[in-house]
């Protein structure tokens, strides 16, 4: 446990190596007697906390002495933090959003657009054992299909397990709105244990308000809406970056932005990295602008694209 707090968080690593440092100086000889110098540390500790008398001078900690206990309070930290059930030591890797929208595809190929202002951190190894993501503001997602290791996205006590689809979140405000495109997706309050997840269907949209799912006989509210591209999913077309994606990714990106499908004829120009952004262009400006990066040709027949 350690080992894998060190790993996680930066701050302990730095503590611990600081104490390992202090305690083989010159000064000082290695510790031996582990049991004996805790003793002595909370013996310090109990006397600091001790009322002292008007006239009884000061006592001062020793600075290995407040090192020590800093290390074992970081380490009770440590043990208790492991122990809390909503498991945020997974969400150890971030995607953070200013004044623009921002597009990125996760390890296990899941793309992800999120919202202006917006936080999204996720498990280590994702996509591997687990895929735990936790939400801040407003995100759309195109989830890649593992039905063997299903997808949870929690947002403002509200969990959205999927296998393999595309829905959006929304969270910027106390109410959570999930409006679900394309699959299959089970929306669950979790706050309380009892509370029944319940299924939502494409074209659905449903409201979690303050901390309490707003309730129909069937324990949920659902809209129904006409259109696959809803309301709620148009700022999708907004101003957006990208970071260091391949260009295998950003053609998925450009099929849903220009709703066209793009073959990718040379396997050297997948794999390229480009970062960049996205305005008001068009599909063949877009284009044009990658290929001042790295030299490509494309031939775009009506809502066909052949890159070379």
């Amino acid at each position: 446990m350690l080992d894998e707090s060190r790993e996680e968080n930066p701050t302990f690593d730095r503590v611990y190596t600081e104490v390992q440092r202090f305690m083989q100086t010159k000064h000082h000889q290695p510790v031996v007697d582990v049991e004996g110098k805790l003793d002595e540390v909370w013996r310090r500790i109990h006397t600091q906390l001790e009322p002292e008398e008007p006239d009884t001078p000061k006592r001062i900690v020793p600075l290995w002495a407040r090192i020590a206990a800093a290390a074992i309070v970081a380490g009770l930290v440590v043990l208790a933090y492991n122990r809390l059930p909503n498991e945020r030591m997974l969400h150890t890797q971030t995607l953070q959003t200013g004044d623009e929208n921002l597009y990125a595809v996760l390890d296990d190929g899941t793309q992800v657009w999120l919202s202006k202002h917006s936080q999204l951190a996720y498990n280590k190894n994702f996509g591997e054992k687990k895929r735990k993501i936790r939400l801040t503001g407003e995100a759309f997602f195109d989830v890649a299909h593992r039905p063997e290791v299903p997808l949870t996205v929690s947002a403002n006590e509200v969990d959205v397990t999927v296998k393999g689809t595309a829905f959006n979140v929304n969270a910027t405000q106390p109410d959570v709105e999930v409006v679900l495109v394309r699959g299959l997706v089970s929306v669950k309050e979790n706050r309380r244990k009892d509370t029944e997840a319940f299924l939502l269907y494409p074209n659905q949209k449903a409201t979690v308000g303050h901390g309490k799912l707003v309730l129909n006989e069937h324990n949920y509210q659902v809209t129904q809406t006409n259109d696959t591209i809803v309301l709620e999913t148009q700022w999708l077309g907004d101003a957006l970056v990208f970071q260091k994606q391949r260009f295998t990714n950003l053609a998925k990106l450009m099929e849903v932005r220009f709703g066209v499908e793009i073959t990718l004829l040379n396997p050297t120009i997948a794999e390229q990295q480009f970062t960049g952004s996205i305005k008001n262009e068009s599909l063949t400006q877009m284009l044009d602008a990658l290929k001042q990066s790295y030299p490509f040709e494309y031939e775009i027949d009506g809502k066909t694209v052949l890159i070379r």
